[in-house]
This record gives structure tokens, C-alpha cells and sequence, in this order.
């Protein structure tokens, strides 16, 4: 591949590297206005002159404008670099007033709603900007639509890192979102009303209508499961996917269908050209108006699936691909998916961090370069046989160039992928027209319930099917740990064999190997590191978390409140446990501990090490005290440091966030004074300690 023919590549790189330099590092390094618009006078001047003579300057300047324009350009994205912001706010925050301006999205025990600040009471009423992402109690939410105005008791909070080792950094995931801060408000506000400005009338009503779909469908699909993937293939709706459905697919490599993108869009993109080939409106004298017939069609489906943002992205990337196709049938798809990435960026620079957009992207361009490759491998004259290695080789394609980047989310491959895919895409096709198909039909007597129950029974077979990969043995490899530099070195690996197999250069098989030998070193220093013992408390609010590990086995001692519910492990415990590549689940833990009850308390003995666990208050006397290396408090076990005198003596005493805060504070003071060496989860985070090998 020649990358001088794709100067959009070339473009949307030096932009992108301009967004993630400042997003790294706009604390040290700033960029003012003056600098481009300095650069682009000289680029004009030297352009004017002699183009041809100052060609390899002009190439470097325009680079570098496109570069600061990056930087700039997410600069002024970011709301926390407004004045007004509320992180510029020094005062207490007593009230403010917002708006709803996503619509509300249900949670397990609470609802979820995204507010843009107008204005705060601190010490007085002023304007303020910046927005918060808050949850409000089912009960108290249930009515809360997009456009409500809000009047909200106390302060936001600035979001937090993460509090666990290898925990999903909430935190950045907002600010990708221009989200700085977050509150659970509870009952504690007041509906002032309800107002839209004109501009967003249109999501407003793109909402309605993809609530009005959904409820249609709800009606119309009886099984639960299969009501739940039709609702997320059609609309994007995944309030009624069941997690072990959900579970299913993941594990069958099949979640892409479950989100409204890339591959719905393109179907729908699909068969609108299939249509107009059949009718014979694909010529060239037509082009234009087949473009502009399918934008608005293409259009049309984002608006009944609510605008969301993966939709959008995708609309937008097959709308240009369909401006390219009538301006030019030669046109590279390269430049025009580069193109459109770069309006996509140029709209918003935070989409680059988006897994979506980068997942979506990379799985279009290996489809396009990488499919037509190794579908020419073979040439198989059975029309079947044919398919097959059609699907495959889309499947294939796909999954090289998206795999690296999975697995360093996701932490797991989908070992059968191939076999899946062979149903699961053509399914998905099926799914998605037989899902409008019953919004469109389904309020037709006679017909529009034959239509339903004939949906209902395909998706109830795809999930079967589904359902049996999953079981499959070895249908997943879990817990597989990337760093994001490892994730680099892979797709060097990649990008060094495809250009071998194009140029037939030994030189690029040197650099794979030598990529290979990068990752492989940087696979044996991690696991090196966890070639230890550790004995650690997890911060989890309200809880107890105690982990033990030995090389890569653990073992969990927690109240059944955290171990015998799974989001939270999955939150939490199972991120650092992928860094040690031990067990995910609790009921797979393999070390064995010393431990002994006395009284509803643990008494163990790990690496030398005695640890009491106080889980209730005392209600045992001992003949003479107790010696221990940890002491831990927990469940509120202990009032006062003088309950222990005669009872422990102690090198290490740790309070957990089983207990209430107040008390917490109260004894880590007391203890202070009493020159304890003592460790407090709430105000000191996560606790660890290391045995090294």
C-alpha cells in the first residue's frame, strides 16, 4: 500500500497525534493560537513562491499545523478549560440548577442521568458550566426525561481514579466524555420544568420515536431473550438483554451484533444497493441520486434508533463512503474513511478514545484491505462452499486487525470465532430486517403476527446456537492480560507480516521478529513481578475484601455481600487478579490458608504472618492477650481502641470500609494518638503487602 496516494491518512494521523499529546500532556506543554496561524502564513508565502521547490517543507508544515490544529482543537473541546467551570469553583456549592441532557438510562438499583450545570448557589447565585454525571433513585427518577430542568441539593464530586489495581479507570472514561464530575443525588432534588432549545428538538423527538418502536416490539415479542436481542440489533435498546445472554455472545465472539454500529449500518447500507441494482437505478447517470436517496435512508434508521453516538459515527463514515462512490467509482476507500474520521474528530476529538470508534474503524479497514486478500487465496467453484469462505474471510479480516485491541479491553478471545460468524452474520442481517420488518407490518392483522412469531422463533434459534459455542470446550480464553505498549508491539507484529507478504522484503520479517522479541521480554518482566506473595485489602465501599495470593493462586476472604455478587468481583477483584493471571471467580480459588474461627473471627496465618479479622464486636475473652502482625477491624467490631487493651498486641493495625466513615475517623485519630502504625482504606486506599521470591 502506497500511503503517499492517501493523504487523508496522513492527515487524520498527525490530527489524532495532536489530540492525544495534549490529552497526555496539556499540564506541561501548551500550544497557543498564534503558532498555526504563524505556520500557515508561511505555508501560504512558500506555496505562492515555487510549490515545487519548497515541497518537502510545505509537506512538514502542513503536518505540523494539522497537528496543532489537534491540539487546539481538543483544548477548546474540554469544558473544565471554561472560567466558569465547576472545578474553578472555590466555594461550598450548596444548589445548583441543570439540565437533563442525555436521556435517563435505568441501572441496577438506581437511574442514571447525565446534567449540564447552569448555574450554583455558593454564598450566592452565579453562573456556572461543566457536567455532572449524577443517579437518582428509581422511585424519585422514574418520570426524568431529556430537557428536564433540575433543581439539585448539595455539591458534585470530582470523579475519582481508580481504587483497585487494574480497575476500569471511571474516571477517564468521563472525561472522554467531558465529565468531571459525579453525585448521587438520591431524592434530593426538585423538577423546575422541562425545556429544549430548538437545535435539540430533533434528538428530543428521535428519542420518542425509538421509545414508541421499542414498546412495538416489547408487544410484539413474547420470549424474553429473544425480545432482548431484537430490541438491541434493531434499536440499540440493551435495557432487557440478560447478562448471561449477554455472557453467551461475548464468549461465541459474537457481542458486535448486540451494538447498533458499523455492521447494522452497513447492512442497512447493503441492502439499499442491493435494491437499487435490482430496480436498476445503479447507473452512472443516476449516482447522485442513489447517494442521496441512501444518505437520507442511512439517516432515517440513526433517527429511529435515537442518535445515538455509535450510530451516528457509523452514518456518518457510510455517508461519505456513499459521496465517494458518486463522485468517483475509482475513489480509495481509504481516503474516504480517513475522511471521515477526520469530520468525526474534527466534531469531537474525545471520539479517538472512544473503543467504539476505534474498534469500528480498524475492523473496516482490515475487512477492506485484508479480505480481498485472503479470499483470493483459494478459488472454490461451489457456490455454498463459496459463501462460507466469504464469511470467513470477513470474519478473519476483522478479527486481526481488532483482535490486539479486544483482548487489551476485554481480556479474552473468542477461540471459535470463525464458526460463529458463519451464523451469526448472515443472523444478523436476518435479525435486523425481520426486526423492522415487525415494526412496519406488525400492526397488519394475520400478517403482522405470522411476521412476529416467525421473528421470534430465528432469534430464539440464534441464541440457541449461541448458547451451544459458548459450552463448546475452551470456547473463551479469559483473564489475558496486554498493557497498552504490548498491544503496540502486537499490531507492529501485524502490519510488519502484511508488508511482507505485499513487498517480499526480508527486512520486514527481521522488524516482525524483533517486534516479537519486544513483547515476548515484556511478557516475562510482567509475570516475573508476580512470581511473589501478596497479602492485600480491595477499597470497596461498605465492604470487607481481603485477598491472598501466591504466584498466580488466591484465595478470597470476604463477606458473602461482595463474594456472592458477581458485578462487583467482575468491578474490583477481577482486574487485579488478571494481572497476576489467577482465578476470576471466587468458587476457582486454589490457595489453601491456614485459618482458624474463634467466635465469627478469623485468625490466619499466611507467609509467616498472623492476621486476626475482627468481623463483630468482641464477645470472647482471652487468658492473655492475643499476638498478632495485622489487626483488622471490620463491620464495625470495635468502638473504642481501649476495647482491645489485654486482648491483642499488634504490629499493624487496619480498619476497613465495612465500617462506617465517621468511625473510621475516629479511631484512626485515636490510634494516631496512641503512636499505632495504623492504615485506614477510606483515607488510605488500597492496601498491599509483598513477599518477593
Amino acid at each position: 500500500m502506497n500511503f503517499n496516494a492517501f493523504p487523508f491518512i496522513r492527515f487524520s494521523a498527525t490530527f489524532i497525534l495532536g489530540v492525544v499529546v495534549y490529552h497526555y500532556s496539556h499540564e506541561w506543554i501548551d500550544i497557543k493560537i498564534w503558532l498555526p496561524l504563524t505556520l500557515f502564513i508561511i505555508y501560504v508565502f512558500l506555496a505562492l513562491r515555487n510549490s515545487l521547490r519548497f515541497q518537502y517543507v510545505l509537506s512538514v508544515l502542513a503536518l505540523a499545523i494539522l497537528f496543532c490544529s489537534g491540539f487546539l482543537r481538543l483544548k477548546e473541546h474540554r469544558v473544565d478549560n471554561s472560567p466558569d467551570h465547576l472545578l474553578h469553583i472555590n466555594q461550598e456549592i450548596e444548589t445548583y440548577r441543570a439540565v437533563v441532557y442525555e436521556e435517563p438510562a435505568m441501572k441496577a438499583n438506581s437511574i442514571n442521568v447525565r446534567l449540564e450545570v447552569t448555574d450554583v448557589l455558593a454564598e450566592k447565585w452565579q453562573a456556572a458550566s461543566g457536567y455532572v454525571n449524577a443517579y437518582v433513585s428509581k422511585e424519585a427518577g422514574a418520570n426524568l426525561q431529556y430537557g428536564d430542568i433540575l433543581l439539585v441539593k448539595g455539591s458534585p464530586n470530582p470523579t475519582e481514579g481508580p481504587a483497585n489495581p487494574g480497575e476500569f479507570n471511571f474516571k477517564n472514561y468521563l472525561v472522554y466524555n467531558n465529565i468531571f464530575h459525579q453525585q448521587f443525588i438520591g431524592e434530593d432534588f426538585q423538577l423546575l420544568g422541562h425545556d429544549l432549545p430548538w437545535w435539540k428538538w430533533p434528538i428530543a423527538a428521535s428519542i420518542r420515536i425509538r421509545n414508541r418502536c421499542a414498546e412495538l416490539l416489547k408487544a410484539r415479542i413474547s420470549d424474553p431473550d429473544a425480545r432482548g436481542v431484537l430490541l438491541a440489533i434493531t434499536l440499540g435498546v440493551k435495557d432487557e438483554l440478560d447478562t448471561e445472554l449477554q455472557t453467551s455472545f461475548s464468549a461465541a465472539g459474537a457481542m458486535h451484533v448486540l451494538a447498533v454500529s458499523g455492521l447494522h449500518v452497513g447492512i442497512i447500507y447493503g441492502i439499499i444497493l442491493l435494491i437499487f441494482k435490482r430496480i436498476k437505478l445503479n447507473t452512472w447517470k443516476r449516482r447522485w441520486w442513489m447517494a442521496i436517496i441512501s444518505i437520507v435512508l442511512l439517516w432515517c434508521y440513526a433517527f429511529i434508533t435515537g442518535l445515538s453516538p455509535s450510530v451516528l459515527r457509523a452514518v456518518t463514515m457510510f455517508s461519505f463512503v456513499a459521496i465517494a462512490k458518486a463522485k468517483n467509482t475509482n475513489s480509495s476507500i481509504y481516503n474516504t474513511l480517513a475522511t471521515s474520521a477526520f469530520v468525526l474528530l474534527c466534531w469531537n476529538p474525545y471520539l479517538i478514545m472512544s473503543v467504539g470508534f476505534q474498534l469500528s474503524y480498524l475492523a473496516v479497514f482490515g475487512i477492506v484491505y485484508l479480505q480481498p486478500k485472503f479470499y483470493a487465496l483459494f478459488d472454490i467453484h461451489n457456490i455454498w462452499l463459496d459463501k462460507v469462505w466469504a464469511i470467513s474471510c470477513v470474519s478473519l479480516a476483522a478479527q486481526i486487525a481488532t483482535a490486539p485491541l479486544s483482548i487489551l479491553y476485554f481480556h479474552q478471545f473468542p477461540s471459535y470465532f470463525l464458526l460463529s460468524n458463519l451464523f451469526v452474520i448472515p443472523a444478523a442481517f436476518a435479525m435486523l430486517i425481520l426486526g423492522l420488518a415487525v415494526l412496519a407490518l406488525g400492526g397488519i392483522p394475520y400478517l403482522g403476527e405470522t411476521v412476529s412469531w416467525l421473528t421470534e422463533a430465528f432469534v430464539r434459534m440464534v441464541n440457541a446456537l449461541v448458547h451451544w459455542v459458548r459450552w463448546l470446550p475452551g470456547s473463551t480464553l479469559d483473564g489475558i492480560h496486554l498493557t497498552t505498549g504490548e498491544t503496540w508491539l502486537i499490531y507492529a507484529v501485524i502490519i510488519m507480516l502484511i508488508i511482507l507478504m505485499a513487498e517480499r522484503q526480508f527486512k520486514y520479517l527481521i522488524w516482525s521478529v524483533v517486534f516479537c522479541a519486544l513483547f515476548v521480554s515484556s511478557q516475562v518482566n510482567h509475570w516475573s513481578w508476580y512470581r511473589s506473595a501478596e497479602f492485600s485489602m480491595l477499597n470497596v465501599s461498605g465492604e470487607s475484601v481481603l485477598d491472598f495470593r501466591v504466584g498466580n493462586k488466591s484465595k478470597l476472604v470476604a463477606d458473602t455481600s461482595f463474594s456472592l455478587n458477581l458485578d462487583r468481583i467482575q468491578f474490583h477483584l477481577e482486574p487485579k487478579r488478571q494481572l497476576a493471571g489467577s482465578s476470576i471467580l471466587p468458587s476457582e480459588d486454589q490457595l489453601e490458608l491456614v485459618t482458624e474461627y474463634l467466635n465469627g473471627h478469623q485468625l490466619i496465618v499466611f507467609q509467616g504472618q498472623r492476621i486476626f479479622k475482627l468481623n463483630q464486636k468482641i464477645k470472647v475473652e482471652f487468658e492473655r492477650p492475643v499476638e498478632v502482625d495485622y489487626l483488622i477491624l471490620s463491620n464495625e467490631s470495635v468502638y473504642d481502641l481501649e476495647d482491645l487493651e489485654g486482648k491483642f498486641e499488634f504490629k499493624q493495625l487496619i480498619i476497613d470500609k465495612s465500617n462506617r466513615k465517621f468511625l473510621v475517623d475516629k479511631l484512626t485519630n485515636q490510634a494516631e494518638t496512641l503512636n499505632l502504625k495504623v492504615y485506614s482504606v477510606y483515607r488510605d486506599g488500597y492496601y498491599s503487602k509483598i513477599w518477593k521470591k
